[in-house]
This record gives C-alpha cells, structure tokens and sequence, in this order.
C-alpha cells in the first residue's frame, strides 16, 4: 500500500533529523538546518486538527463545501400540519447584516466541525417568537462543561452560564442546534485531518524546494565559526542557483531526505482525500478523490445528488429543521422543512412532460405543478390572507 509508506516518511521525520545531527556531533558542531521538510511534517502531525489547519486541506475544504453551499442554497418552507403556509420572513431574512445563504453556511459548518452551533435572538415579534439572530461562532462561546461533552448521547439545553465573546447571555436569547453527541469532523477526524495537512505541507515543500536537503560533514580538522559560515553560504548559494560547489577531501556531502516519487505524496494525499470522505459520509467524488477522467451522464448525475441528499445531507438537514420546528422559535403546530425540490430535478423535458400527463388525472393541481417548475404560485399567498 503506498499511502502508509508516506505516513512513515511523515513519522519518522522527526526521528530522521535527531539521528542526523547525532552523527554530525563529533565532526563538526555547526550544522545549519535548512526550512526543513522534516520538522514541517512532524509538527503538522502532532497537533490536533482545528478549523485553521483543516483549511488548509483542500479536500476538507471540498468536503464542507459540499454541504454547507449545497444546503444554504434551498429555501425553508414553512407547514402548518402537512399545509404549506407563508413563511414568516425570518426564515428567509434572519439576519440584518447577513444574508440567508450566509446564515446557513456558517452555522452547517459549525455543526459540521463541532457537532454543535449557536445563534443569539437580537430581536422578536410581537409574540415573542425570533425575527432577528446572530449567528454565535462555537470557538467564541463559552457552554457550560457538565452539559456538553461532545460524546454524550443525550442533549438537553445548557444551563447557565452562557458566554459570548466573554460576555454572559441569557440562555433563553440563545437557539441551540446539536448534533448526535458524538463529537464533529474535527474530533472525529483529528488523525486524518492533520495526516492530509502534513501531506499538503509535504507538497508545498517539494515544490518550493524539490532538492533534497544536505549535511556536509567534516572529517578533517575542526573549521572556525566563521569557516564554517562561509563553507554553509556558498554551498547554499550553489544550490540555490543549481550550481555546482567545491568540497574538498575532508567535507562530505550527505543527502537527507526523500524525493517526491519516493514519498508518493499524490497517492498519499489521494487516499488522505478519500479518508475524509468517509468522516463525511461523502462519496469521495465530492472532495476530488473520484476516478480520473470519469464523466457523468444527467442521468447518473441525478442519481449522484440523490445519493448525496439521501445518505450525507439529510442527517444535517433534519437537525436544522427539527430545531427550527420546536416552540421557542415557531408556533405550535408549524413545521419548517428545506425545499429540495429544484435540486433532484432530471431533464427539463422529461418533467413537463410528466406533469402534462399528471394534471389530466388529477394527481397534481396547476398550483403544485407551478412549484415543481418554479413558476410564481398564489396558493400559499391566498392561503395566508384567508
């Protein structure tokens, strides 16, 4: 398997670079490390994934994309047992300073990340319910520990205190979206996230500089600070310029190292790609880990969306919805659910011409087949004035 031979490259980095310098020692003990690939890898390795470093990937980045953009862009209806109804304007405006897409994006990416998002009711309607939110990033909020763990199974709502940018909120201003309890991409994906990111930080690293890097060794009489100094510079300033460099009896050259061919950071970061993928229950198309040089008929293209809707973004989707069903943000009785209709939508043709046989029957009224082709409707306006 090639991925796991550049894991161990990325591993044993650091290991590499401490066995180096320990043969150096009794020659010589000027050793000037260069930007090295080594210490990039090793501490990208170490460190637990945060939403800075998962940035840096680009298949993460893909991944949340997938469905953060994805979801933002269908519009929430609003039922009243089965009906639909006018939806109130804070479903499609609830912010002042943002915009609905915004709004969306940024709280499914918590969610994502975190396996939990906040918004902070700034305004209500007559009756009490919210017009106005602001959307809480999780890393500027304060939850109380005993509430939240990130693995319990059961959610109920924080108790005081709340805080907001170190500032205490009343948990009744505060809307709560949480997820199973089992910790977000960023905990659940920590080893894979940071593995891709240290692949990436392999990647740049050979592409800046794809020699590989030196030790000169001296077996001679011990040189001067400033012998050595001088030895270092017109070495690397040979190397730079892809020059060549005189060494003499007692300096030896030794390279330490890999090539990128020999690391296989394509395959590495491919299967990176794909194990991301799987955090996100995605196929690995959607983060550009697929086959190369596959293409998708419209036929199969539905049945890709479909794919997505039904096995990655409905679990997001019906969190969001059932959150914003329950009492302290909708009256009782009303339901709010995302519209998907446009999104699984197959030839333009083939559905007029099923709706054409449809209203004859009639399965559809004018009304719904209007929705279906997204053509202005009165039903849900006459409705409301009634």
């Amino acid at each position: 398997m090639v991925f796991p031979r550049a894991l161990r490259v990325v591993r044993a980095a650091e290991s590499n670079s401490q066995a180096l310098k320990a043969a150096q020692q009794p020659a010589a003990s000027h050793v000037r490390e260069s930007s090295g690939l080594v210490a990039l890898l090793a501490n990208q390795l170490q460190g637990n994934a945060t939403r800075a470093n998962a940035m840096q990937v680009p298949a993460f980045v893909n991944a949340l994309k997938t469905f953060t953009h994805t979801i933002s862009a269908f519009a929430l209806r609003e039922y009243v047992y089965d009906s639909p109804v006018a939806a109130r304007s804070f479903l499609a405006q609830p912010s002042r300073t943002l915009t609905y897409s915004a709004v969306m994006q940024r709280t499914i990416a918590d969610l994502l990340m975190y396996d939990k998002a906040y918004w902070l009711v700034t305004d209500r309607t007559w009756d009490g319910f919210p017009s106005q939110i602001k959307v809480m990033r999780v890393e500027d909020t304060t939850d109380t520990p005993a509430y939240y763990s990130g693995v319990d199974d059961q959610a109920q709502p924080p108790a005081d205190p709340f805080y907001y940018l170190g500032q205490r909120v009343p948990t009744t201003d505060v809307v709560k979206f949480y997820g199973g309890g089992e910790g977000g991409w960023l905990k659940n994906g920590a080893t894979a996230i940071s593995t891709a990111a240290a692949l990436e930080a392999a990647t740049l690293m050979y592409s800046e500089t794809p020699i590989p890097t030196v030790a000169l060794k001296n077996s001679g009489p011990d040189l001067s600070a400033e012998q050595v100094d001088l030895l270092l510079l017109a070495w690397e300033e040979a190397r730079a310029n892809r020059g060549t460099a005189y060494l003499n009896s007692t300096i030896d050259a030794q390279a330490m190292g890999f090539s990128a061919r020999d690391v296989q950071l394509v395959e590495g970061k491919n299967l990176a790609a794909t194990q991301i993928a799987r955090i996100a229950n995605l196929d690995p198309i959607w983060v550009g880990a697929g086959v190369p040089g596959s293409s998708l008929t419209y036929s199969s293209r539905v049945d890709l969306y479909r794919q997505l809707l039904d096995t990655a973004l409905r679990p997001v989707m019906h969190l969001i919805e059932q959150r914003l069903s329950m009492q302290d943000v909708t009256p009782r009785g009303h339901t709010i659910k995302f519209d998907t209709t446009s999104f699984l939508r197959g030839n333009p043709l083939e559905i007029a011409d099923l709706i054409a046989k449809l209203l004859p029957l009639g399965v559809l009224t004018e009304e719904e087949a209007k929705m279906v082709l997204d053509l202005p409707t009165l039903g849900v306006y006459s409705m409301a004035r009634e």
